[in-house]
């Protein structure tokens, strides 16, 4: 029990730089942790849906699949983002015309340069590698301290190359304290990477949480003491339940 709340405190009371990388399906199933994140960490990168709406609400663009009201919701964290410059976007997204899978002809990069008030764009369902090449991005995840990840990037199976990049740059910085939270954030570094995440399960840098919105909840409550594994290890002594 000691070392679970020992990991979750480099999440609440990180070195820094701290870095935390978030993404979702939804984006109202993830504004109240957002905005607690966003008020710790000293960057933000988005991924997934919250990514794609984030950008509909900044640049007044209509991107397929993304509801009004979630573009509304995000408005806030585009103005709290205009004075506290925290999120780094991701320069390069890849737009397709279906969800129906990665079929030649039917998906491309953007750049999100260009994207102007009131155009209308296909489905974001990843982000591109290259965007990790970028000197900002690259820079701010090199000079990280602490990067918690709980994000899977693209849309998946089919759109898998944005996760990948993602966990091969973090690896790259062999400073920093790299927290990984969630089901599908492991399983996807598992199966993109396996070499790597076999690698590192003994790296003494890294530590992965299987419960990833249960390490949202407490960045959000700033404690970890309200999680339900750790208030049931507390509630028996300190010895898992039978």
């Amino acid at each position: 029990m000691q070392q679970e709340i020992k990991n979750l405190s480099y999440v609440l009371e990180p070195t820094r730089p701290f870095v935390a990388v978030v993404a979702g399906a939804k984006y109202d199933t993830k504004i109240e942790p957002l905005k607690e994140i966003y008020k710790k960490v000293d960057h933000l990168i988005l991924g997934g849906v919250i990514y794609n709406t984030f950008l509909s609400a900044k640049y007044k663009v209509q991107i397929e699949g993304i509801p009004e009201s979630e573009v509304i919701a995000a408005e806030d964290l585009v103005e709290t983002d205009k004075k506290g410059h925290k999120i780094i976007e991701l320069p390069y997204v890849v737009e397709s015309d279906t969800l129906e899978g990665r079929i030649p002809g039917e998906y491309r990069t953007i750049s999100i340069r260009d994207f102007k008030k009131g155009k209308g764009i296909g489905y974001i369902l990843d982000v591109d590698p290259k965007s990790f090449e970028d000197k900002r991005v690259s820079s701010i995840i090199g000079d990280a301290r602490t990067i918690f990840v709980n994000a899977v990037m693209g849309f998946t199976p089919h759109f898998t190359a944005g996760s990948e990049v993602l966990d091969r740059t973090i690896d790259q910085n062999r400073e920093a304290r790299k927290l990984y939270g969630g089901g599908d954030t492991l399983q996807e570094f598992k199966n993109l990477c396996p070499g790597l995440y076999l690698a590192v399960l003994d790296d003494a840098q890294y530590y992965f949480f299987t419960g990833g919105g249960s390490v949202l909840k407490a960045i959000q409550e700033g404690s970890p003491y309200g999680m339900e594994p750790i208030r049931g290890l507390i509630e028996n002594g300190g010895k898992l339940p039978k």
